[in-house]
């Protein structure tokens, strides 16, 4: 497989295994008794902001390399 589908397929299962995890942090924080008010805002810009956070410091750490 080329580099480019290796980098994302990581950073997409890198997305989905984060999203499954805010998924469940927030829904255990509700089962203790914290209110919350889910949206599609609260479960999905945390991850993503963490995988675009993620691919920056991997490129700028392999452009370093070279």
């Amino acid at each position: 497989m080329s580099k480019g589908l290796k980098r994302m397929l990581k950073l997409g299962t890198l997305f989905l295994a984060l999203f499954i995890l805010n998924m469940f942090f927030l829904k255990w924080l509700s089962v203790i008794g914290f209110v919350i008010h889910f949206s599609e805002i609260s479960y999905l810009v945390p991850p993503l902001f963490s995988v675009i956070v993620l691919s920056m410091i991997e490129k700028k750490r392999s452009m370093r390399t070279t």
